[in-house]
């Protein structure tokens, strides 16, 4: 649980998110409508502490996939890129540090650079999206949270209602170009990752997260509303 507390340290900030103020294009709507056709899906990405199981991602994938393809768009799962990530990473033989047994990150900084440019040379693409899962800190007020499209209350134990800043997690869903450039950047919130404990906040356990499959469905519909 503790290792909760060191994610918060390199929290992702989220936008504004009242809706007269955040545009989540950065090009032109109508400039993204037609430039983008084919958008490959990148393999989805979690904060380590979270413990995301294989069948939320599935979810996420699927009901992304879905409103693409409703809204015209042509989808390259995110198989297509993990395949070569993966061929890549058996060619540098592997991640883990024969001698320390621990992660290369500067060799998975490089397969995932060069995974990326080989996915731009072998596909016909427009744009390339990351889903992700993000841990942010956000105010909460009488046991109450709300961020990124959501309203949750904060599970707690013992008397009074407090506010503060807490831990929560969104999907991200981002669309960037062939020269790296974001088009598109929007977020729905998913689940309050902490409990209030009296005065005090305790982070859960990664086991109570993802287990509400409409919660999930409803993170990834705002964040893709928009497009």
């Amino acid at each position: 649980m503790r290792y909760l507390l060191s994610v918060l340290l390199v929290v992702v900030s989220l936008p504004v998110f009242a809706a007269d103020k955040y545009d989540p294009f950065v090009v032109p709507k109508k400039e993204f409508k037609q430039q983008f056709k084919t958008i490959a899906l990148a393999p989805i990405d979690a904060a380590e502490y979270l413990e995301m199981p294989d069948s939320a991602k599935a979810i996420i994938e699927a009901e992304v996939t879905e409103h693409l393809q409703k809204r015209g768009y042509t989808v390259i799962p995110s198989s297509v890129l993990a395949g070569i990530r993966k061929r890549m990473e058996e060619q540098v033989g592997g991640f883990t540090d024969a001698e320390t047994g621990e992660t290369d990150l500067a060799k998975v900084q490089a397969v995932r650079a060069h995974a990326f440019r080989e996915l731009w040379f072998k596909e016909q693409l427009d744009a390339v999206a990351t889903i992700r899962v993000q841990v942010h800190q956000v105010p909460f007020e009488n046991d109450r949270v709300e961020w990124a499209g959501v309203k949750q209350k904060v599970e707690h134990t013992g008397r009074g209602k407090y506010g503060g800043n807490i831990a929560v997690s969104s999907i991200s869903f981002a669309v960037y170009d062939e020269t790296d450039r974001m088009a598109y950047l929007n977020y729905g919130g998913l689940e309050v990752l902490q409990m209030r404990q009296d005065e005090a906040l305790i982070p859960l356990e990664p086991s109570q997260f993802f287990l509400d499959e409409k919660r999930i469905l409803k993170a990834t519909e705002i964040a893709m509303k928009p497009i």
